[in-house]
C-alpha cells in the first residue's frame, strides 16, 4: 500500500517528467505497454517503497515544488536587469533550473527510477525526447 495521497503521486510524476495516464497503451512488451515501461517502475516503486522513506520523498516533493514556483515567479524579473540599486542575477533561471534538476534527480533516486527518457523538458541545458544529446 503507497504511503502517498494521489495529489502527491501526481506531483512525482510531473516532476519525473512522466503523464499521470487512467489509461495505457494496448500493446504490451515484456509485460508492460510500450514506451510507458518507466512509467510502471514509477508507479510500482510508490507501492514498494519503505513508510520510513516517504517524509524524505515528500521533502524532496516539496523542494520540486517550491524551485518550481521560484522559476514562474522569475518571469516577472526578465524584463529588466536593474531595478534602482538593484541589480538582478542574469543567470537566475538557469541556476534554478539546475537545483529543480538536482531535486528531480533526488527525487528519482529516492524512489530507486529514473526520469522520463522521453520527456521534452529540458534537462541540464539539453533539449529532452528522442533527440536527446547521448553523453557518455
Amino acid at each position: 500500500m503507497s504511503g502517498f495521497t494521489e495529489n502527491e503521486k501526481a506531483r512525482i510524476f510531473h516532476h519525473l517528467g512522466y503523464p499521470n495516464w487512467r489509461k495505457l497503451a494496448q500493446s504490451i512488451q515484456l509485460g508492460y505497454p510500450m514506451a510507458s515501461q518507466p512509467f510502471f517502475l514509477v508507479q510500482d516503486s510508490l507501492n514498494r517503497i519503505d513508510e520510513a522513506s516517504v517524509p524524505s520523498i515528500r521533502r524532496d516533493l516539496c523542494e520540486c515544488d517550491a524551485i518550481e514556483s521560484q522559476i514562474s515567479d522569475s518571469r516577472s524579473r526578465m524584463k529588466a536587469s536593474r531595478l534602482g540599486d538593484l541589480e538582478t542575477n542574469p543567470r537566475e533561471v538557469e541556476m534554478l533550473w539546475r537545483e529543480l534538476d538536482r531535486w528531480q534527480t533526488r527525487l528519482a533516486d529516492d524512489l530507486g527510477v529514473q526520469k522520463n527518457p522521453y520527456s521534452q523538458q529540458e534537462w541540464r541545458g539539453t533539449p529532452g525526447g528522442m533527440f536527446a544529446r547521448v553523453e557518455g
